[in-house]
């Protein structure tokens, strides 16, 4: 499920290994509509074993998903100097791009690609992704082998890959890539080589990944080509970053390259991102009402320019109760919908308050609309209450705002589920 999970720093002689599993062939659930976001791991979606983060990707055929590799991860970093290409210092972290001015050029955009050749701008290139950004740190991966794992514990046998950083930029981590001759993908997140120069990736096999046994003869794939991406999934499409060179074990047909942006996606890439994607990007901007305290997994959303018009949620079983899971808020009626339902204005009006139903977690909300006068203020005598997301309370819910200011966003806390909400308004507190 999204939300962070720490995990502890390895020492210089310590391995972490945080389990992620592939099946060769998987079939997919059936669910109803909207259901499926409860299920984990599927196709698309995100999966978390042990503290990892993957993502399963790869191409049906017969009803299976072909992916062509059954692998777990663990990180042997050595801490290490930081090291750069001869005469160029570690990239530093400039602007976000979405701060660049329209009609900035490539070069200007563009990052450390560690002397790998590029391809041209054209999307359609097959085995291509977007080259890095100047913001992004870019990794050389070198001598993928089958060995051994490091650290405490039985040894393994495990498929290895070293990786050093060449230039060190803001954005760090990523996710490694195992490309199959079959044309099969998968991805796993490198969460603990962030901050860290140097190290071996080790790709142990596992028996079995959530309620998917997997068999016990499954060995690593024979051809596999791996590399290292950064997404940022911001904007629409979400775009997606070569942030390293490719390395072959065995023999591939064909490899991965980076290629150089398109005009579209550089017009894309430089404007600001989807305020309803761009979560903690103005903290400075409104009064969050009630104030959260300070906490982990804190989303909080803003449109300065705009109003909130509703909320894309997803509602689940908690604690033997109904509560909210997910959240996400809606500044336009045509905004993609990204949960399993929406609570949204009538044409005309807008959020202007909101009840809660909320202990220690969030079982309910309504959200209370007003009519927006040709002026931009709120009409209290043309108002009306949406339908409860979630648990309606037994007694008096908690109201807030709800007098008349502009609704900006919303800010809430999340781990597994919603914890705390708030709304964030124009104006000071009252």
């Amino acid at each position: 499920m999204p939300g962070d999970v720490s995990c502890p720093t390895p020492g210089p002689h310590a391995a972490v290994r945080e389990a992620l599993a592939v099946a060769a062939r998987a079939k997919t659930l059936a669910c109803p509509d909207g259901e499926c976001e409860k299920h984990q791991p599927r196709l698309g979606m995100t999966a978390r074993i042990g503290g990892t983060t993957g993502r399963l990707v790869g191409r049906r055929a017969g009803g299976s998903l072909l992916l062509g590799a059954v692998i777990a991860l663990a990180t042997f970093a050595i801490p290490a100097e930081t090291r750069a290409q001869p005469g160029e210092a570690p990239a530093p972290g400039s602007a976000p791009p979405a701060e660049a001015k329209a009609g900035t050029e490539p070069k200007d955009l563009y990052g450390d690609q560690g002397g790998e050749k590029v391809a041209a701008a054209n999307a359609r290139l097959p085995n291509t992704a977007m080259r890095a950004r100047l913001e992004d740190t870019f990794l050389k991966l070198s001598n993928p082998r089958i060995g051994q794992t490091s650290g405490p514990g039985p040894k393994r046998n495990a498929l290895l890959v070293d990786y050093e950083v060449v230039s060190r930029g803001k954005f760090d981590g990523g996710t490694l890539v195992l490309h199959t001759d079959d044309g099969g993908r998968a991805e796993v997140a490198l969460k603990s080589i962030v901050g860290r120069d140097d190290g071996t990736i080790e790709l142990v096999g596992v028996q079995q990944f959530g309620n998917i046994k997997i068999a016990k003869n499954t060995t690593f794939p024979t051809n596999v080509e791996m590399y290292v991406t950064r997404g940022d999934d911001r904007y629409d499409p979400p775009s997606r970053f070569m942030v390293s060179n490719s390395v072959v074990t065995g023999k591939m047909k064909s490899t991965t390259r980076a290629r150089n942006w398109t005009p579209e996606e550089i017009e894309r890439y430089t404007k600001p991102p989807p305020s309803y994607k761009n979560p903690n990007a103005h903290p400075t901007i409104g009064v969050d009402v009630p104030p959260l305290p300070t906490a982990l997994g804190q989303h909080r959303y803003v449109d300065p320019d705009g109003r909130l018009l509703g909320l894309d949620y997803l509602v689940g079983d908690w604690d033997k109760r109904k509560t909210v899971w997910r959240l996400t808020p809606v500044y336009s009626a045509d905004q993609p919908q990204t949960h399993a339902a929406r609570s949204i204005a009538r044409k005309g009006y807008a959020v202007a308050g909101a009840e809660v139903n909320m202990d220690k977690y969030v079982c309910g909300i309504r959200l209370l609309f007003r009519r927006v006068k040709p002026d931009g203020t709120l009409d209290a005598m043309d108002a009306y209450a949406g339908d409860w997301i979630g648990t309606p309370p037994t007694g008096e819910a908690t109201k807030l705002v709800n007098d008349g200011r502009r609704v900006l966003g919303i800010h809430f806390q999340q781990g597994a589920i919603v914890d705390r909400f708030s709304l964030v308004v124009e104006g000071e507190a009252k």
